[in-house]
């Protein structure tokens, strides 16, 4: 294998050792049976649900989980593949493997970002087997799969929103700054509708598309859609940057 292909493994290997898979993994199954069981009346009350309680509408609030919660989840991801590291002293490890800084924050970032990717589609798929499991009214494949295309579209957003944490991470050499910053993000994001400037906000959008049912042309315009992927570029610009040219003694 060439060094990035083993910086990867290595990446993913210390993934599939930590507490983090299994603390991920059992994050990405409750969320959506949790929310099925109360969908199907089996636990809480329907009566709580906004909404039909019927497969579309569990599906709109699988959105909507994905697009806040995620913001948390994948945001603790990157954190964490980035910010141990100047934690655990061992970055400077890092350095001293024959690759460049470059690839060494390439190979965090596909496996941050290939990790959320998987978390979004498990979180997903146990959805639709936990509506057909309860017997949601109206459930179908031709509904999921419908479904599943407004889904990829929002997880992909979060996701990106999520890479400017590794940068954070980086610059602040740990695990406070990035756990700061993802917090800050959601704040921003709630206060943003309620001063009515939520499109402008690239945190906001992926919350306002779930909304809109996966409507995003009725009410987003294609500046607002294009935010989330541009803060995602920044975000890997910065963390390469910050890797490549900052002083990491």
């Amino acid at each position: 294998m060439n060094p990035l292909s083993t910086a990867i493994w290595t990446e993913s290997l210390k993934i599939r050792r930590s507490k983090l898979l299994w603390i991920s993994l059992l994050a990405s199954t409750l969320l959506p049976v949790i929310l099925g069981l109360t969908f199907s009346g089996l636990i809480g009350s329907q009566n709580a649900v906004e909404g039909e309680t019927n497969l579309p509408g569990f599906m709109n609030h699988l959105s909507t989980a994905v697009s806040i919660g995620g913001l948390i989840g994948f945001g603790f991801v990157y954190s964490w593949i980035f910010g141990r590291e100047y934690s655990d002293r061992t970055v400077k490890d890092l350095l001293a493997l024959p690759l460049s800084r470059y690839g060494v924050a390439a190979a965090k970032l596909i496996v941050a970002t290939v990790w959320c990717a998987v978390l979004a589609v498990l979180m997903f798929a146990v959805g639709g087997l936990t509506a057909w499991f309860v017997q949601l009214d109206g459930w179908s494949l031709e509904v999921i799969a419908q479904s599943f295309t407004g889904y990829v579209w929002l997880a992909l957003m979060v996701i990106c929103l999520c890479i400017p944490v590794a940068w954070i991470a980086s610059v602040g050499r740990g695990y406070l700054s990035p756990l700061g910053f993802v917090v800050l993000t959601m704040v921003i994001a709630n206060l943003s509708g309620s001063m009515g400037i939520a499109e402008y906000i690239p945190w906001a959008v992926p919350a306002l598309l779930a909304v809109g049912s996966g409507d995003a042309s009725s009410h987003l315009q294609a500046f607002s859609l294009a935010l989330p992927y541009l803060t995602g570029c920044i975000g890997v610009i910065g963390t390469l940057a910050w890797w490549r040219y900052a002083d990491q003694t």
